[in-house]
């Protein structure tokens, strides 16, 4: 994991950073709060990261950085 997801992770804590993740998904996918957290889970397998990671990527991506 890169030093900038750790931080966003730190930052956050990994719980807000998933809540954060699954917002995204709900706004960028048009679906409900389970289906985002579904994707989220699965983009995480299909990447072999853990749904934290992903999620911190997410969250890095919607911040733009």
């Amino acid at each position: 994991m890169t030093s900038d997801l750790e931080s966003i992770i730190d930052l956050l804590g990994p719980r807000e950073v998933i809540g954060q993740a699954i917002d995204a998904l709900m706004v960028r996918d048009q679906v409900s709060r389970d289906d985002a957290f579904e994707l989220l889970v699965q983009n995480s397998s299909a990447a072999g990261g853990t749904v934290r990671e992903i999620a911190a990527e997410i969250v890095q991506q919607r911040r733009g950085d």
